[in-house]
């Protein structure tokens, strides 16, 4: 089984940082966890986080990752998914 964790905790984020992470995630990874701030921006505008997290999610489910909850923090969330 394959596992990664992301643990930096920043402020605020870039969707399009955000998905080069997911894009960087290796293949075979079973399990992944991502810290998305509460602030985001896409093209330097501030996006709502709704819209954002289906960007993201886009790319996590082209990775065959899926949603598994996650766990609220001081600046953000972190999400978990698992491969489904």
């Amino acid at each position: 089984m394959s596992t990664s964790v992301d643990r930096d905790e920043p402020a605020a984020a870039s969707v399009e940082a955000l998905v080069r992470r997911v894009a960087a995630i290796p293949a075979g990874t079973t399990e992944f966890e991502l810290f998305v701030p509460g602030e985001l921006t896409w093209q330097g505008w501030s996006v709502h986080h709704d819209r954002a997290m289906t960007m993201v999610l886009h790319a996590l489910l082209a990775k065959g990752l899926f949603p598994d909850g996650f766990e609220e923090r001081p600046t953000g969330r972190i999400y978990r998914y698992k491969a489904g």
